[in-house]
């Protein structure tokens, strides 16, 4: 940068590789000498290093030439370029150093760069601009004039299609379209097709200088001859531009120019919209009173029917509207909606508000408000659907009765499209306007009302408001039905704090409001229907709102009601409900377990259910798993049995234990106990705390750990004896753990169960009386001290514990000792001694025996709930880990039951001897039936000709000319209803003796 070629040199001697470094930007030493003009560095460089330096590029793809020519370095240009530098590089925004130096106005650059042959001054840069495009774009007449000198081409196309005549035009660059042009004319084109080149979308320079905006570049494309009525691929000419821009100066300086105004005043574009069009779309006044003033169309039409009226309406160009209104435009065009001016005027913000009174007053706008669109709405129904009251309040001062009265074509009035729409305000302007009650309470073609509406919707205000007027119900669904059917409790509320005995109407088909909510699976309004009383009733398929519920799969209703004791005894003929919850929803059995629907859950479809997934793969699972708990539970018990240690004991009483050595096959045998479940991490991640919950995994997991304990010591040897008593306590809890497999067995495991619940009763009683016990313990361990079993206060407890349960001792422990004068304190002795038999043995005793006996049928219903709750939880673990080709092949449809397959053998042959003296009957049977079958074949080939002799006699019957749908109304779910037979069966023979009659007349 300081250009001192020593010290370079000097750096370079020491470290050659300093002219390869590269600073921050991506910058070598070659860019800063040729950014500061140092021409010896440049040179220097170039002959110490490789020639590529002079075009190695930093990060934004910048030569050593493009940094001079930013600089402004002639100098440097000269050298880099005399050196072999390539001046056709373009960097990373697509700039050649010609490129930069017409952009930055180095024309003395470029007429450097333009005089070494390997300058290519076509080359293309950024959207395929040449150096030209962008001289002319920026205006840069004396580098324009060098580039055209050097052989740069005029007819050259951007990616854009434009020439470098339209990017002057764009730019608004007067001067260079001057020097093209006369270079056009040098060239032989003369000035008037050079200023009428078409672009790739057949734009002329004229549009580009419209857009553009500039009006001395507009002003000399008109004078040089440019099309006013020049369209491109749009159809747009330069006059529907400048009326887009409200350009009045240039309108006119435009339509100067032509002779016939008439003849382009009217030309349309793509979309036939006028210019006239173009202008009222951004409301620009001025312009449109001139265009009308010079003979513009004022009710032409584009391709959606929009006149210039309706385009400004939509537009919200309100002061061209009241212009247009004021030059007499027709107020009765309609698009293609069939939406007139008045319709349009109610969309915009604020509504008739914008227009002034006086139009409003016109005879021809007051005809407006009773015409409809397409759809049959008047601007009232707009009005209404939208909330703008004051919209509303105007049309209705201005049409009265008549605008209420009018309709859509599906029947709805302004009122309905108020309360549909939730708008409470114009529902308020309505009623009070409102002198024909019959409109409170008219249908539109599904017969709905705006109640009905408005509760559907759920729009509480206008519920509240419309009930206070006293409107009223439809034949078919009332309001609370549409309430319910999405759902809406708070409208719901209002409608049955009105009139209560909505909650159990039911329409055509039968069905309550409730039967709706069901139906929709709405849990909230369900219970709140429940809540208020609600029958629960049947509709005309014989369907309770649960069936519903089922029928359409709506889990969360079926589990939030399944608490209810009389849903499940409907005198329906439908089948029970308890069929539905199997096909259904079998998942409502934790619904069942979690309410204690003990009477569900033994209902023979939910038993049998269960047992046929119990027989597919439950007991096998089940059985599978008993026996690898077996594999760990026999090796342990043998090991228990067979090393059994002995005891000795010293002077001193103490015990000597001495252990059995044992093989290593015998410990390997024990390991097998130390099994675990796999799914260990899976199970505790699923189920957490409640994993470790259940007994059965605390069972597990303490025999596990015990019989590590015990196992582990073996294999070592080790002495002491602390490990055979962790043995025993293994061995003790994992036969326990064994019979607590066995309650999943139907005939067995309630027992079980029910031996578990009479524990816990039990351990209840015995923590709450523990004190009692320990007071008598205290008692007799402070009177009776000449007693080694009472020496301690845990012996005495011990002691005390087992008097209790009936082994009292009495001879030895206080008669002998009594009578032999060795109770220190015998009168207390014996008193306590009778209080404590009162209060343990007998109250207590029996106390316990009483409460076990008392709760034995609440004890075997828990049993029972909890033994199929858990069968529930073995099915829905396994169908969750078991593969999918393996349940659909396990799993039934229906299962059919022979409940007299169970006779016993002697019955069977009882039966079997007694049926062989009926062969003779059956035989004959049979004949008879052989019979039948032959006679109603001939029956059929005997229709089946007579009806051949029918068509050869071209007679028609009234079967036959009936071409309409058979109208059978079955039910929503076939497969569960239950067909009924008919009472009056008519013959198929009836039609043809009908027509044979009609033919003899």
């Amino acid at each position: 940068e300081k250009g001192d070629l020593a010290l370079l040199e000097n750096l370079v001697k020491k470290s050659p590789e300093v002219l390869s470094e590269k600073d921050e930007c991506g910058a070598s030493p070659l860019h800063h000498a040729a950014a500061g003009g140092h021409i010896t560095l440049i040179q220097f460089i170039s002959t110490v290093t490789d020639a590529q330096v002079l075009n190695s590029c930093d990060e934004q793809g910048n030569v050593p030439l493009h940094w001079a020519v930013e600089r402004n370095k002639a100098e440097s240009c000269k050298a880099l370029l005399d050196l072999g530098a390539n001046p056709n590089i373009l960097n990373t925004a697509l700039l050649s150093p010609l490129h930069l130096a017409v952009s930055h106005g180095h024309s003395n650059l470029v007429g450097v760069l333009l005089s070494y042959s390997s300058t290519d001054c076509n080359l293309k840069g950024d959207l395929g601009n040449t150096p030209l495009m962008l001289a002319c774009s920026l205006n840069n007449c004396e580098a324009l004039s060098m580039l055209l000198k050097h052989g740069a081409k005029l007819c050259q196309q951007n990616k854009l299609g434009h020439f470098a005549m339209h990017a002057a035009a764009f730019a608004g660059a007067k001067k260079a379209m001057e020097v093209i042009l006369k270079a056009g004319e040098e060239l032989g084109h003369s000035a008037v097709c050079h200023m009428n080149y078409l672009d790739k979308t057949k734009s002329s320079p004229l549009h580009l200088a419209v857009r553009g905006g500039n009006i001395e570049t507009i002003r000399l494309c008109i004078a040089t001859g440019a099309k006013v009525d020049q369209q491109q691929n749009d159809r747009s000419t330069p006059l529907h531009l400048a009326c887009t821009q409200g350009a009045l100066e240039v309108i006119k300086l435009m339509l100067s120019s032509v002779e016939r105004v008439e003849d382009i005043i009217n030309l349309t574009d793509g979309a036939c919209q006028t210019p006239l069009h173009r202008a009222t779309i951004f409301d620009h006044t001025e312009l449109a009173e001139y265009l009308i003033s010079l003979g513009a169309d004022i009710n032409s039409t584009d391709c959606k029917g929009n006149s210039p009226l309706l385009l400004a309406t939509s537009c919200g160009a309100w002061k061209t509207v009241a212009l247009l209104l004021s030059k007499g435009a027709n107020v009765n065009v309609r698009d293609k909606c069939g939406c007139n001016f008045l319709h349009l005027a109610i969309l915009q913000p604020k509504g008739l508000k914008n227009l002034p009174e006086e139009v409003l007053q016109l005879n021809s706008v007051k005809a407006l408000l009773s015409c409809e669109d397409n759809d049959g709405c008047t601007p009232l129904h707009y009005a209404c659907r939208l909330g703008i009251h004051d919209s509303v309040k105007n049309m209705l001062g201005l049409s009265g009765q008549l605008g209420l009265a009018c309709k859509s074509k599906d029947k709805k009035s302004a009122l309905h499209f108020a309360a549909q729409y939730g708008r409470i305000n114009t529902c308020h302007r309505l009623l009070e306007s409102i002198t024909d009650s019959r409109l409170l309470n008219e249908g539109d073609e599904r017969g709905l009302t705006p109640l009905h509406l408005a509760s559907k919707e759920g729009h509480t205000k206008v519920v509240q408001l419309l009930l206070i007027k006293n409107t009223l119900d439809y034949k078919g669904w009332t309001c609370l039905h549409h309430a319910a059917s999405e759902g809406y409790t708070q409208t719901m509320d209002i409608l049955l704090a009105a009139n209560l005995k909505l909650l159990d109407k039911t329409d055509e088909d039968g069905n309550s409001a409730l039967h709706i909510a069901a139906r929709g699976g709405h849990v909230a309004a369900v219970r709140l229907l429940l809540a208020r009383g609600a029958e629960i009733i049947l509709n005309k398929n014989h369907t309770s709102f649960l069936h519903e519920a089922l029928q359409n799969g709506r889990k969360d209703v079926v589990n939030a009601v399944i608490d209810c004791e009389s849903l499940f005894n409907p005198e329906s003929s439908q089948r029970c409900p308890i069929l539905d919850m199997i096909e259904f929803l079998p998942e409502t059995y934790k619904a069942m377990v979690q309410y204690n629907r003990i009477e569900l859950l033994n209902h023979p479809v939910c038993k049998k259910y269960l047992a046929m997934k119990w027989v597919a793969y439950g007991s096998i699972a089940h059985v599978l798993n008993m026996f690898l708990y077996l594999l760990g539970l026999l090796p342990l018990t043998h090991l228990i049995v067979t090393l059994r240690p002995s005891v000795n004991t010293s002077d001193t009483g103490e015990h000597n234990i001495i252990m059995v050595p044992v093989s290593f096959t015998e410990v390997l045998m024990a390991l097998l106990n130390l099994k675990k479940n796999p799914d260990f991490i899976h199970l505790v991640a699923s189920k957490r705390w409640k994993y470790f919950m259940d007994y059965s995994n605390q069972s597990d997991w303490i025999s596990a750990i015990f019989s590590i304990l015990f196992v582990v010591p073996l294999m070592i040897n080790a002495e002491g004896s602390l490990h055979w008593q962790a043995g025993a306590i293994a061995v003790l809890n994992s036969w326990v753990g064994f019979l607590l497999y066995l309650q999943r067995f139907e005939g067995v495991g309630i027992y079980v169960v029910m031996f578990g619940e009479i524990m816990k009763t039990l351990v209840r009683i015995v923590l709450l009386f523990f004190y009692l016990m320990l007071a008598f313990s205290l008692a007799f361990h402070a009177l009776m001290l000449n007693q080694r079993e009472f020496n301690s206060v845990p012996l005495s407890v011990v002691q005390t514990f087992v008097m209790m349960v009936g082994e009292l001792n009495y001879q030895n422990n206080f008669l002998d000792e009594y009578l032999n004068h060795r109770l220190p304190f015998g009168i207390l002795t014996y008193f306590i001694f009778v209080v404590f038999v009162l209060f343990m043995p007998i109250l207590l005793v029996n106390l316990m025996i009483g409460l076990a006996v008392g709760d034995i049928a609440e004890v075997q219903r828990n049993a029972a709930l909890k033994r199929i709750a858990m069968q529930i939880d073995l099915h829905t673990a396994l169908e969750d880990k078991l593969p999918y080709w393996f349940m659909k092949r396990v799993d039934k449809n229906s299962i059919t039951i022979y409940p007299n397959h169970r006779c016993s053998r002697v019955i069977w042959n009882h039966l079997q001897a007694k049926s062989k003296a009926c062969t003779l009957i059956e035989n004959e049977l049979k004949k008879q039936k052989t019979r039948m079958k032959e006679m109603s074949c001939l029956l059929e080939k005997q229709h089946c000709l007579v009806k051949l002799i029918i068509q050869k006699m071209e007679i028609a019957s009234e079967a036959d000319e009936y071409d309409g749908p058979v109208n059978v109304r079955g039910s929503t779910w076939p497969a569960l209803g239950q067909a009924k037979p008919s009472r009056e069966t008519t013959s198929r023979w009836v039609p043809l003796m009908k027509a044979i009659e009609a033919r003899r007349k």
